[in-house]
């Protein structure tokens, strides 16, 4: 198994904040190519809403597909449905859809990941 994650610090902390895109990685986007990403969701405060995932009210594992479409450093946001939220990511996983797929029962059945263990980019 190899796999290459493309998060350039995957076990510290993120702070996304509300309607802004936070970069969580500075490796630039390949236009084209299909991402997928996995990251661990410390919500508190309140409920929000991410465009790739829908509403999250509580700490969760979140993973989805994307297709780049720009160069831009890969990143996250999310909109407030109702309170006040305070929003953390950690724990993340970026890597190309190929190597997800080539990869899916493990990755799938991890459930935990620091990503401090996979080569880096």
């Amino acid at each position: 198994m190899i796999i290459t994650n493309l998060c350039t610090r995957p076990s510290s902390p993120i702070t996304l904040q509300a309607d802004q895109w936070v970069s969580i990685t500075t490796i630039p986007k390949k236009p084209g190519t299909k991402y997928w990403v996995s990251a661990y969701m410390d919500v508190t405060g309140g409920t929000i809403s991410m465009s790739a995932y829908g509403a999250i009210s509580a700490s969760q594992r979140v993973g989805y597909a994307l297709t780049a479409n720009d160069t831009s450093a890969m990143a996250m946001n999310y909109s407030v449905k109702s309170g006040n939220p305070t929003v953390t990511v950690t724990n993340m996983l970026i890597c190309t859809w190929a190597e997800y797929q080539a990869n899916k029962t493990l990755l799938d059945g991890i459930g935990y990941f620091t990503g401090d263990t996979m080569p880096r980019a």
